[in-house]
Order: structure tokens, then sequence, then C-alpha cells
């Protein structure tokens, strides 16, 4: 049986957690709704209050970003959205070049790190989003560093894309097109914005089923066909659609979609190829996320009405969409508890003194979303449902003598993973378990209220969230558990620190504010993150708390600016020096190379017994004995960085402190990969090209909070560079 889905289904602590903040503000506070404005109260369950005692807590809404002024506005200078891009005007050859707002000059030798910013949205412009899909890239072969944009930017040397986790980042790619805009408000910088909104709610709208976020979607081509870098494409001799490819219904209906995909494409003798429109489904927690973040960003930021409605539609149907399942009466199955109490045990586990204790738990509460497929089509409403789901989808009672059997049947739907179940599951909330999850659906409550003015988003979030699940409790939990970094997945940081951010953002101060960045601080920085050497995630945290709130501020910009400054290509030139300016790509890293150039306070570790134990003891569940999380292994040689272990095997050494980002692993998004990992092996070296916006995100973030000074008042216009007919 599959360790890491019964931890899911049962008491996932795959999250984390937060100590129980101080005394909060019980003044009712007003909720800023679109709609109108009400007044939310809730009950706080912490472990130390006073069962009658009732809390009212402070939902005030707000845009998360102030609509900027457009640096150009009273300027005759014209804007433009692609870096180094170039167009024949009115006779005039013109170059889109840095311009200085302040000084109202092109700026002939910008700033090394404004530059790199404004490349590497050229680069994913150009390279890495075909249709608006933010995806990564491959090539027929190997691309050397150094190699010019016009040799590896040549469609002859594109091979494909990797679509698998398009609805992420093409949401983080939105967050930093938006992140721009509010650093530059220039007509150019919205209309870039804008599009890549709209890209964005393909992902949903393809599906033609509200709420449902598609990884990415495509055209399955006739074999023969062209093959170009401006769409997804797949061959019809090469691949075989599964349950999770489905076709486009009525693609001439969608909105934004690629006008090929209904028109077909024309190769170079002028004939016309007609693919079939498709999507890929089977979405993650993790893509959506991607959305979750950017899209309420953008929101009030936007002047159509019609587009902010659409962004409602998607975000407010994907909460209604998610089905309840209950498992009732754990309490009652001593052995039940005792597997809970075990898997406890077997990570590291470090609740905060008062911290509600999770294996009290008798109600088990998931919130699911459906898997869409061949057996279920046909019966599975796929309309936007009217309400939140609050009466049960599916009922498991512990006491009940098929309890076992009724729970292995829901294990097996949470796994079904490339396989057709009618009752299969593409991912589960766990809001009175796990700290990610109980975040992730009270951010979209509070948007959903925000959004509509209905009154069911704010009892949502209020009653039953925070009051009859103890979701703020739970929250103070998320940074509790945490297995040792020799086989932990850190992407499970990522997928919690940006929507949190964004939730933050979205509230104005306020006793709920206050107690979610409490939480950011004590059960992400401290207790996780702080130690990870994570740029990104340390600029959120010092730019969106208040101050008092975030007591180590300073220290995680010492760490994140001058990192943020030396980060960008990863390919070596023949001096080992970082060629910075170019792509992100997959390219080899000896780890020796990264020991002789570790910091001096920096070096490698071994894992220590604890760390073993916790890494490679299984758990027994009611008599199945689940697999540990395990350590990975390596050929054991006689080199620096490798470890050997108790059992004669060999794992690869960690550092002690996290190796700088230029000599980690190359990654789709860095700060989401191991900080402590030695070395790296690609199988072609520099083939595959990832977005960047690992990099782009975190400088725009800086810049709008204020952190950066290069770069500030600077943005992208037309400058005349010559003649041209």
């Amino acid at each position: 049986m599959n360790r890491a889905l019964l931890i899911a289904l049962i008491l996932t602590v795959a999250c984390k957690s937060t100590p129980a903040p101080a005394e909060l503000d019980a003044g009712a506070d007003a909720v800023d709704a679109v709609a109108g404005t009400d007044a939310v109260a809730g009950t706080d369950a912490a472990a130390d209050a006073a069962p009658d005692v009732t809390v009212t807590w402070a939902v005030t809404l707000l845009p998360p970003l102030a609509t900027p002024t457009d640096l150009l506005a009273k300027s005759a200078v014209e804007s433009c959205a692609v870096y180094q891009a170039e167009r024949c005007s009115g006779g005039k050859k013109q170059a889109c070049a840095v311009y200085d707002a302040g000084s109202q000059q092109f700026v002939a030798a910008p700033d090394a790190q404004v530059r790199r910013a404004f490349l590497y949205d050229r680069y994913r412009d150009l390279y890495n989003a075909p249709d608006g899909q933010v995806i990564d890239r491959n090539f027929t072969g190997a691309v050397p560093p150094g190699t010019p944009e016009s040799v590896w930017g040549d469609p002859k040397n594109f091979s494909s894309y990797d679509g698998g986790d398009g609805g992420i980042w093409s949401g983080w790619g939105t967050v930093a097109a938006i992140l721009r805009y509010a650093n530059t408000g220039t007509v150019a910088d919205k209309a870039r914005m804008t599009q890549y909104v709209r890209n964005l709610l393909l992902h949903f709208e393809v599906s033609g089923i509200p709420g449902y976020l598609v990884r990415y979607h495509f055209l399955l081509m006739p074999a023969g066909a062209p093959r170009t870098p401006d769409h997804m494409q797949r061959w019809e001799d090469s691949y075989t659609p599964d349950y999770q490819d489905r076709a486009i219904v009525n693609p001439e209906t969608v909105p934004d979609l690629p006008v090929a995909y209904v028109s077909g494409v024309t190769d170079t003798d002028g004939k016309v190829w007609k693919g079939k429109p498709m999507w890929h489904g089977n979405p993650s927690i993790d893509q959506y996320t991607g959305p979750m973040t950017a899209l309420p960003m953008a929101y009030l930021l936007l002047d159509d009405p019609q587009l902010k409605a659409r962004i409602s539609t998607q975000l407010t149907c994907y909460l209604k969409r998610l089905q309840r399942i209950e498992i009732r009466n754990l309490q009652s199955n001593p052995q039940l508890v005792a597997g809970l109490t075990g898997y406890f045990q077997a990570g590291v586990f470090n609740p905060d003194p008062g911290d509600i204790d999770l294996t009290k738990v008798d109600t088990l509460v998931a919130y699911v979303h459906r898997q869409i497929n061949t057996k279920n089509a046909a019966t599975l409403d796929l309309t936007c449902p009217a309400n939140i789901q609050l009466q049960p989808w599916r009922v498991i009672d512990a006491k009940a003598d098929d309890f076992l059997a009724q729970l292995l049947d829901l294990v097996a739907d949470l796994g079904a993973g490339n396989q057709e179940r009618e009752n299969g599951i593409d991912h589960l909330y766990v809001p009175n378990l796990r700290g990610g999850d109980a975040m992730h659906l009270m951010h979209l409550a509070a948007l959903g209220y925000w959004m509509t003015g209905e009154a069911q988003y704010k009892t949502f979030l209020t009653d039953e969230l925070i009051g009859n699940l103890h979701a703020l409790d739970v929250l103070d939990t998320n940074g509790s558990f945490d297995l040792p970094r020799w086989c932990k997945s850190y992407y499970g940081d990522q997928i919690t620190y940006g929507p949190w951010w964004a939730f933050i953002e979205n509230l104005q101060p306020g006793n709920l504010r206050t107690r979610l960045e409490q939480a950011f601080h004590h059960e992400l920085w401290l207790k996780m993150v702080a130690v990870a050497g994570n740029v990104d995630f340390n600029v959120m945290y010092a730019g969106a708390l208040d101050p008092k709130n975030a007591p180590d501020r300073d220290k995680a910009l010492q760490y994140a600016l001058p990192q943020l400054a030396a980060f960008g290509g990863n390919g070596q030139d023949a001096q080992g020096q970082s060629l910075l300016d170019e792509p992100r790509r997959t390219y080899s890293l000896d780890p020796d190379y990264v020991l002789a150039h570790l910091p001096a306070d920096n070096t490698m570790i071994c894992p220590s017994a604890q760390d073993l134990q916790a890494c490679t003891t299984g758990v027994n569940f009611l008599g199945i004995q689940l697999p540990p999380p395990g350590i990975d292994k390596v050929p054991c040689a006689n080199v620096d960085w490798q470890c050997p272990l108790p059992d004669g095997t060999c794992a690869a050494g960690m550092t002690q402190l996290p190796v700088p980002p230029m000599l980690r692993k190359y990654s789709d998004y860095l700060w989401q990969r191991c900080p402590f990992c030695l070395g790296a092996w690609a199988g072609v070296e520099g083939q595959t090209q990832y977005a960047g916006s690992d990099f782009s995100v975190p400088y725009w973030n800086a810049l709008r909070y204020g952190m950066l000074t290069a770069g500030k008042g600077q943005l992208l216009a037309w400058q005349d560079v010559g003649t041209c007919q």
C-alpha cells in the first residue's frame, strides 16, 4: 500500500504548524466585499481558549496590489513589452530598450540585474510560453553554454515542450507579469499582464467544466504534420491519449483559444494541417496554487468586467466543485489511533505547547477534487455547483465492520493515478489535519466572498473552517512536522507559502491578518524556510508582513538580495563563471566543484542516526506495514561527496547550510527544490530550458517592495535606432 496516500488520507501531516499567537483583537471589524460590507464572526477553537469564548475575526479584504501610475503617462515615449524587439514605424527603425522615467533618458548600459530581468521576461515570452502556457522547452540536442540566442532560438533546433506542470508555472509566470506591471504601470506592461491572465484562464476554460484546471492543452496532429515552437503539439504516430487527455468540446466557442486550434497549422509549402484540440487533466493541488496566487492579484488591475467575471467564476466554481468526505469515530478505533501516533513518531514532530492535538481528531474532513474519466463522465455533474458542499458525498465510519475495506477503497480512489476509477480523486484537502490545506481553503473562501459578496463564502470561512474545523489552530501546526532533509520534498513548502503570501496581501490589518502573519513567521520562516536559503520566500516574508510580525526581516534580506543579484543562467564558461544573462538549462554540475566553491562556513554532512531512523522506519497501520520515505542511494565510489551508510550502501552528502543558488542543481523553479543537495547530472547538456520565473518573481517583487534601488522607475520603451522602409 502507498504510504503517502494513507498519510494524506489519515493524518497527512505533510502539513506544518504554528504556535498560538498573542491575544487577538476581538473587536468586530467590517468585511469589505465587492458587493457590500458585513461583519463576520467565528469561534476561535484554540486549545487554551474557553469553549464559550467567541472571537470576531476581522476579515477585511482589499486589492492585493494598488493600481500603479503609468510612468509614461505624460511622455511622448511609447512603451513596449519585449526587450530587444525591433520594429519599423513611420520610416524609423526602433528597438525596445530600457528607459528611465525619472531622467527621461534611455539607459545605454542598464544595471546588470535590471538587464537580466528584462532578458528573462523576453526569454519566457518568446521561447517558453507557446500559446501562453509557461512550460519547459526541449531542444533537438545539446546547447553548450555561450550558444547565442540566434542559434538556440532557431525553430530548427526546437524539439518539444514539457507541459506536465503548465498550470502552476503559467500561474507563476502570470505573477511575474503582474509584478512587473505593478512597477511600471505602462500601457504595454498592462496589455502583457492582461494577456497572461487570459492565457491562464484558458487552462480552465478549455476543459468546458467550470473550476476544472487542466495541466496543459495541446494539438494532437496527424503523422507527418509540421513541428512548430508556436504550439504545444503531440503526434498520432507517437502519442497515445489516455483518460487524462480529452477533446476540447466546441473549440470555436472557447474564449481566447489559439486560432490554429480551429483553423490548423500551415507548413512551409502552404499546406494546412488540422489537429485535434485536446487538454490534459489530472490536476494536483500544486497546479491550482499558480492561478490561486496570480488571478486575485490581477483582479482589480483589469479593466474588462467580463474578464474579471471569468476569474470569479473559475475560482469560486473550483471551491464549490470540491466534494466532502468524512471519516467518523476515529477515536473509537484503538488500532487506528495507534497507527496515527506511530506515524507522528516515525517523523520529526515538534508541536508547540498549546498546539491542537491532531491525534485527538474524531472526524476527519476532506474536500476532494473528483477525477473525470470515461467511467463517470456521463453521470458526474460537470456544471458549476450552486453551493459549497457541507453535506458529505462519502462517509466512512470507523465503528463499521467494513471500515477497513471502505478505507482501502478510498485509498485506491486517491491513488487512481494512471487508471480510471468511477470515484477516482485528483487531489484532496484535509483542513482539520493539514496546515497548508487549512490555509488554501480559507484563502479560496475569502476570495469567493471578496469577488461575489455571497454570504456562503463568509459563513464557510468563519463558521465551518475557522469554527467547526479549527482551521487556524491546524494552521498553527504547519511547521511542526518536517522530515529530515535526506527524505524531504521541498515543493510542498513552495506551493504553501506562495498562496499564503497572496492571502496575507489580500487582507487589511486586523486580527485574521495578524494570525496569518504570525503563523507565516513561526511555522514557515522559523521552522522550515529560514534554513533553506529561499530567496523567493525571503522577499515575500520581508515585504508582506508587518515588521512586528517579521522580526527577522533584515536577516532574510541580507541573505536574499545578494543571492538574487548573483542568480541567473547556470551554464559556465571555460573559467567556471556562470553566464548569468543566459536562460536556465539542464547543465551538469560536479559535486566536487560544488564542495570546492562552498563558502568557508559551509561543510558537507552525512545523515545522523536520527535522520536515518526518521527516513527509513516504516509504520504499522491497522496491521499493514507502510514503507518509509527512504533515502536516495548512489553507487558507492571513493569520492569525498558520498556518505557510507550502516547497511553498506551510500548516499550523496548534503551541506550543513544551504548551497548558494548558483551552485544548486538546475530546476524548473529553484526555490521548490533541495537547497542542500550536491551536484547535478544532465543526460544531454542544456537540452531543456526553463522559464526563469524563479528569478523574475523575486526580482519584480523586491523592486515593488522598495528593497532594490537599481531599476526603480525604469521600463521598456521604443527607441529610435535608425531608418527603415
